[in-house]
């Protein structure tokens, strides 16, 4: 269905067109003449490796981004769609990648907080928060969200704050809805609720595009997906039609016969050990063994306590009782220096509010704790820092077009690849990975998974959080499940699967 010439039948089956769309920054060609043809009330999938084009599309859809050529036609009329207050007056709201809320508001302000008048809760000349909390309850009875509107966002969890960035887009009656990897920090069960709230948000006559790299949510919730590579629309296919491995040969051009590399077994010998953890209510007698060469799932629902136990191992938060062991000798990681040079690495969920430095350069990034290594002295070995920072760049694939590129220029996938090889040029102990692969395509998580294999491989001990069930599985010798801040059952090898897990997180 890419390009080619569009009958006046045809066009009037179209809410949406993109035609010939093309966009370059420098020579570096974006887009080349992508096509795009969305039906009304249809969720429209996209699919693509991480810089295929997909957000650059949807950001000039939202009038975020200038197009270089081609036209958009909105119901068989073209608009000139040139920035985004022009978008949201045509109906066109996008929910975005990363979280745009105001942590020092509450929920229902930040709901309504560019719709106040919109909703009618303006009352002589003031806002109205009561009447603003009441539609906010309403909003969630709606979509299944049990959040309190009175509360700072700021004191909730990333999944919560999505869940506050998915209500205020939908209070401003979108007709055309972008979903820009909406599930990234939801675990499985959300995003059940979540995905069942779309189908009824379809049902009342709004379109959507939804782009994620989670196949499986695309073959749930999508009715077509078009796939890009390259900047360049390569098919569009009813999603019923579209197999995971010609998905994947679609997006990167060749063949995944296996997505987990072949886990070895990992050594008896003891690499940490954690005794009876406490932090505050949120954590409760957390105690478990990490081996040389393993890599030790988390699984939980949001708020069972799996960051905070991250954060604790870390050394960003004190526990109030507990004892913790590395090699057999008991440790007290007070700050984040002490755990760094006991070895420990921690790449964090939130990437740009906590990872990385996002005004800076790629270069500087991967450098960021590693300054002893490329320095003599108090100077930096330049010459030393671009050869190390190149290497690790070529050995995760990124995609940079130069290392004094700002990390805030690049897609999240590539974001969260920098954000793991800043790490990687430590030799780490124990790596501790909270959602590693959040925003990656298939094959960008593939090249993650064989990385981790290497640092286990040299000995090397793995702990890793992650909302996607299947590569907990696929990844892990074993599985902790965390439910109210205390473990409530360990699933080793083949025995793990969804249900069992799903199980003892909903204890």
């Amino acid at each position: 269905m890419s390009g080619g010439a569009v009958t006046m039948m045809e066009e009037r089956n179209y809410v949406l067109e993109m035609r010939d769309i093309s966009k370059s920054y420098y020579k570096n060609v974006v887009l080349d003449r992508i096509n795009l043809r969305v039906k009304p009330g249809e969720i429209h999938g996209l699919l693509g490796k991480n810089g295929a084009g997909k957000t650059t599309l949807v950001n000039i859809l939202y009038g975020a981004v200038p197009k270089d050529s081609g036209e958009i036609l909105l119901n068989g009329r073209p608009v000139e769609v040139n920035t985004v207050g022009k978008a949201r007056r045509l109906g066109i709201i996008k929910i975005h990648q990363e979280l745009n809320v105001f942590p020092k508001l509450t929920v229902a302000e930040n709901i309504f907080v560019n719709a106040y008048h919109e909703r009618n809760l303006v009352r002589r000349g003031l806002i109205d928060r009561e009447a603003a909390v009441e539609e906010a309850l309403k909003l969630f009875a709606q979509l299944h969200f049990p959040l309190d509107p009175r509360r700072k966002v700021g004191s909730l969890g990333v999944a919560q704050q999505q869940m506050v960035a998915i209500a205020r887009a939908l209070a401003a009656n979108p007709k055309i809805l972008i979903l820009d990897e909406p599930t990234a920090a939801l675990n499985e069960q959300e995003t059940e609720y979540f995905l069942r709230m779309l189908e009824k948000i379809q049902k009342t006559g709004v379109t959507m595009l939804y782009i994620s790299h989670r196949l499986r949510e695309i073959k749930l919730i999508a009715d077509r997906v078009t796939v890009i590579r390259d900047g360049r629309d390569v098919a569009t296919i009813p999603t019923p039609s579209l197999e995971e491995e010609k998905a994947i040969k679609l997006m990167v051009g060749l063949e995944t016969k296996s997505r987990y590399p072949n886990l070895g077994l990992p050594a008896k010998k003891e690499l940490l050990r954690i005794e009876n953890l406490s932090v505050g209510n949120i954590l409760r007698g957390i105690s478990f063994t990490l081996h040389e060469g393993e890599t030790l799932g988390i699984a939980g629902l949001a708020g069972s306590g799996r960051t905070t136990l991250m954060k604790t191992v870390f050394g960003l938060l004190k526990p109030t009782s507990g004892r913790i062991f590395l090699r057999g000798r008991e440790i007290r990681p007070n700050t984040v220096r002490q755990a760094i040079k006991l070895g420990f690495a921690y790449v964090m969920e939130d990437r740009l509010a906590e990872g990385l430095f996002i005004n800076r350069s790629v270069m500087e990034n991967i450098s960021s704790i590693n300054l002893e290594r490329i320095s003599k002295g108090r100077l930096i070995n330049n010459e030393l820092e671009k050869k190390i920072a190149w290497g690790l760049i070529r050995r995760l694939h990124i995609n940079v077009r130069a290392l004094e590129q700002k990390i805030q220029t690049l897609s999240g996938g590539n974001q969260q690849k920098c954000l793991l090889a800043k790490w990687l040029l430590g030799d780490g102990l124990i790596y501790l990975l909270d959602e590693p692969t959040a925003g990656l395509d298939m094959a960008s998580k593939v090249d993650i998974y064989n990385i981790l294999n290497s640092i286990v491989c040299r000995g090397a001990g793995v702990i890793m959080i992650s909302s996607d069930l299947s590569e907990l599985i696929g990844m892990c010798h074993r599985i902790l499940v965390m439910h109210n801040g205390a473990i409530s059952g360990e699933l080793r090898g083949e025995e793990a699967t969804e249900e069992k897990i799903i199980k003892l997180a909903s204890r």
